[in-house]
Parts: C-alpha cells; sequence; structure tokens
C-alpha cells in the first residue's frame, strides 16, 4: 500500500511538473507576440537598427543575419529623473523625452516700436526769438473767402478788406474760388508761406503757398502702388525756420510725423506712434528739440527727442489723454493736456481743479496747472504771446447753451461754438486770469502781443472779426458782413 501511495506521489508530481513547464512555454511566447497580461496590447518596441556598435554596411555579409530576422529588444525602462531645483529637468536628465510643442497662436506677435534715429545733421541753432514792436501786420480771416485788413502801428484796422489773390494749385474754372474749400491759414514765420488747411471727415488735407509769387503746391505722398496721393493728416505747426512744418500723415504706407519742405515738397519722417496716432507736436524755438504725444488704448506718453526725431526720451506717461500744443516763446516752458490724475486713500480719483491746461519745463519738470477753463475736443487751440508769459484761449462761461448738451444739439446749430464761451488771456507766471470777451473763439495774436484778433458772435447773433487788448479793453468790430467770420491770424508786415 505504502508503495502504491508513493507510486502515485510520484505521478501526481510528473504532472505538475509538466503543468508547469507548459504554463512558463505560453507566458513566453505571449510575450513574444504582444498578447498577454504583461503585454498591454501594445506593439513590441523596436530594436535600433543597426544594432549598436555593427555598421550598416556589413549586415548583408555573413554572419550577420538580414534585419528582418533579428529578435527586438525587450524595452528599456527609463531611470527616475530627480533633477535638483531649479535645475530644468531637460538638462539634469537628457534621456527624457521631449515634450509635445504647444500649437502656434493664431495671433501675430506685437512688433516693438523702435523709433527713428535719422542720420540728419543737427541744425545750428537759430536766434532767440523777439517779439515786434508794434501791431503793424495784415489780418487774415476766413469770411466769404480768404480776406485781409491791414493793420497799422496804432492798433487800427484799415476801412475796407482785400481779397487775397493767391493762384489755385490745379487749374479750375474762371472765378471759381480754388481756395472756398478750406477753412484756414497758417503763416510761416517770417510770412513767406502760409499753409491752406482744409478739414474733412478723416483728418486735414493742406497745400502750401508762397506769399511772394502766390502760387500755390499740393503736398504730396506716395501710396503702396507708387502713385502720388494728396495728403490727409494733421497739420501741427510750422519749423521756427520758417519754411519746414510738421505734419501727421494718415494716408500713406509711412504714416507718423513728418517734416515737410515747403518750397520742395520733400519730407522725412521724424517719429511713428505704436498704435493709433500722434497727437500734437512741435519745434522749439531754437529749432534743436522736438516734442510730441502719443496715445494708445491703454499708454499716454509725451516724448522729446532732438529737432530729427533721434535720441527720444520719455517725459510724462499718463492714464489718459495727452496732447502736445506749443512752447512758449522763449522755449522755458511746453504748454500741453493730460496730466495723471491724482489718487488719494484707495484709488479715488481726484477732480482736477486746474483745469485741462497744463505747463511744464523741457526737461519734464516743474508741471503745473492754469486756471483757465479750457474746453478741449473741438479744435481750439490755445496760443503764447509773443511777448511774456501769457496764453490766450477759449474756455467755458458762467453761462450755459442747451446746445452743447448733446452732439446732435451741437451739430444743429451753426452757432453753437459761440454759445456758453470766451476768450481768456491767462498770466502764467503770476496765474491771474481775465475774461476778455465772451461768445468769443479763434484767438490770435498781434506781432507784439499787445492786441487780440478773435471771431465773436454779437447781439444780433452776426459773427464777425473783433479786436481787443491783451487786458480785455477796447474790444471792437473790423468787420460787419453776414457770412461767419472765423479763424483770424496776423502777419507781420
Amino acid at each position: 500500500m505504502r508503495r502504491l501511495l508513493n507510486v502515485a506521489g510520484g505521478l501526481l508530481g510528473l504532472l505538475v511538473f509538466g503543468a508547469l513547464i507548459v504554463a512558463f512555454a505560453l507566458v513566453v511566447g505571449g510575450l513574444q507576440k504582444g498578447v498577454g497580461p504583461l503585454s498591454g496590447a501594445q506593439e513590441p518596441t523596436q530594436a535600433p537598427y543597426p544594432p549598436p556598435g555593427v555598421p550598416a554596411s556589413l549586415l548583408s555579409q555573413p554572419p550577420y543575419p538580414p534585419p528582418e530576422a533579428l529578435s527586438p529588444l525587450p524595452p528599456q525602462p527609463f531611470p527616475t529623473c530627480d533633477a535638483p531645483w531649479p535645475t530644468p529637468p531637460a538638462e539634469a536628465c537628457p534621456w527624457l523625452p521631449s515634450p509635445t510643442p504647444r500649437p502656434t497662436s493664431p495671433f501675430l506677435t506685437r512688433t516693438p516700436w523702435v523709433p527713428p534715429t535719422p542720420q540728419v545733421p543737427a541744425p545750428t541753432p537759430l536766434a532767440p526769438f523777439q517779439a515786434a514792436e508794434s501791431p503793424a501786420g495784415d489780418l487774415l480771416y476766413r469770411g466769404a473767402s480768404f480776406q485781409s485788413f491791414s493793420v497799422d502801428e496804432e492798433g487800427n484796422a484799415a476801412q475796407a478788406a482785400q481779397r487775397l489773390d493767391f493762384q489755385p494749385a490745379i487749374d479750375v474754372a474762371p472765378g471759381y474760388d480754388f481756395f472756398a474749400q478750406f477753412d484756414r491759414f497758417a503763416p510761416s514765420p517770417h510770412g513767406k508761406y502760409v499753409v491752406a488747411v482744409a478739414e474733412v471727415e478723416s483728418g486735414e488735407i493742406v497745400i502750401v503757398v508762397d506769399t511772394t509769387t502766390g502760387e500755390s503746391t499740393g503736398v504730396n505722398w506716395s501710396n503702396a502702388e507708387g502713385r502720388l496721393i494728396s495728403t490727409i493728416g494733421f497739420f501741427y505747426g510750422w519749423h521756427p525756420n520758417g519754411y519746414e512744418f510738421l505734419f501727421r500723415e494718415d494716408n500713406a504706407p509711412d504714416q507718423g510725423l513728418w517734416l515737410v519742405d515747403a518750397s520742395t515738397g520733400q519730407h522725412r519722417l521724424l517719429a511713428q506712434p505704436p498704435t493709433l496716432d500722434i497727437s500734437g507736436a512741435a519745434i522749439s524755438p531754437d529749432g534743436q528739440r522736438l516734442v510730441y504725444a502719443t496715445n494708445t488704448f491703454e499708454v499716454h506718453q509725451i516724448w522729446a527727442a532732438n529737432a530729427n526725431g533721434s535720441e527720444p526720451r520719455l517725459l510724462l506717461e499718463s492714464d489718459t489723454i495727452v496732447y502736445i500744443f506749443s512752447w512758449s516763446p522763449d522755449g522755458h516752458y511746453l504748454l500741453y493736456i493730460g496730466e495723471p490724475t491724482p489718487v488719494v486713500g484707495k484709488g479715488t480719483p481726484v477732480p482736477d481743479p486746474g483745469g485741462p491746461l497744463w505747463v511744464m519745463n523741457a526737461e519734464g519738470q516743474d508741471r503745473r496747472p492754469l486756471s483757465t477753463p479750457f474746453i478741449f475736443g473741438f479744435g481750439f487751440a490755445p496760443a503764447w504771446s509773443p511777448a511774456g508769459h501769457h496764453i490766450a484761449s477759449v474756455g467755458g462761461t458762467d453761462e450755459s447753451a442747451p446746445c452743447w448738451q448733446s452732439d446732435a444739439a451741437f451739430r444743429a446749430d451753426p452757432l453753437c461754438w459761440f454759445r456758453g464761451t470766451g476768450v481768456y488771456v491767462e498770466d502764467v507766471d503770476a496765474g491771474e486770469v481775465e475774461l476778455v470777451a465772451r461768445n468769443a473763439i479763434d484767438p490770435a495774436w498781434s506781432p507784439d502781443g499787445s492786441l487780440l484778433g478773435l471771431s465773436r458772435m454779437d447781439e444780433r447773433e452776426q459773427v464777425d472779426i473783433w479786436l481787443v487788448r491783451a487786458d480785455g479793453y477796447d474790444l471792437r468790430p473790423v468787420t460787419d458782413t453776414p457770412e461767419l467770420d472765423r479763424h483770424p491770424i496776423w502777419m507781420q508786415h
């Protein structure tokens, strides 16, 4: 019986041993075919070919088998990467797989703005500005046409106006008033040239008139196809040399601030904005420095540079719209708007008690507000007196005008410009302000700074050109016409 049990146990052991051998063979075969509980149903990792250390040229020669006969190598696990901070894992563990690259953004990358640095030699400093000794000159204005009055040394205007006889820039029919489409003239400092400005929906168009010959020429740019097109942008004033002027061009491929030669029409770029526009620009009385303002949706800045646009430097950064108007005649002050809003406590804006007009020195320091209630945004340009630190500007008066309450009401009333407005004169040094004329706009200084020409509406609601002393006395009309007489300017004899 014991022998029978021993035999049975031996047979049972042989059966168990055979079953283990069969199971082991199945597992190995499954791994080689990519199936089974350890394979994860993945394709086997292919061994590198040719094998490491074997030249590819020898694989076709015995004793090396052809590629299809090579057995794949088992997958090799990557070691754990424990890179010490702050070393990037890609540098500490070069065996790690490269990360999947992120998709490219559909938005264009914004190109940083680099102000131009033209290689133009620095100009020779101009002589200091000198005010005239009397108001004598020609008082030009826009009525039914462009006309002028002669003003003597006592400040008395001639009895009759003379129509300006300038030649049109293009051929027109006999008797056609070419300049009727223009709104105002801007004379150069020495009077040899004037720029005629036509206001259009998209900006301003300008032509240049040579007052010594009466001939006028258009100012043109080249478009992307190389064809000449009329300038559309904004006239920003004359260079003190008397033959160049600043113009912001918006209608050409190279939009930006340009200096235009009135005698030749040639122009060169001084500055380009990052986006949107350049808002006002001026060249110092000595011809050495340029200032201009730039506005984007979020950034508002005033820049200073050499007169050729080189070496720009930031003077002021604000949280509101900035605009440069002009230099004082002695070059000590800049007139602008856009001072940053002061805050107190937890960031609550404090109303500006000094109004929107400010002055600062050429280095952006000594910034202080003016007391004049200036109206910004309607084309009212403040003007420095040629003698002393006095500024004439347009502001609101105590009288409220309903037409200013909405854009529709303003456009419906052609005389709304004059309702509730007035011309103010402020002494910048003393801070004293004088209202010199009510229902008046468009102030223009006489060459000596003793008189102001302005456009004023009287009690009949007739708009004429008036003269008034800088202290507000001796207010008197110069014209008496049913037309809307506007934009007086003074040209020195």
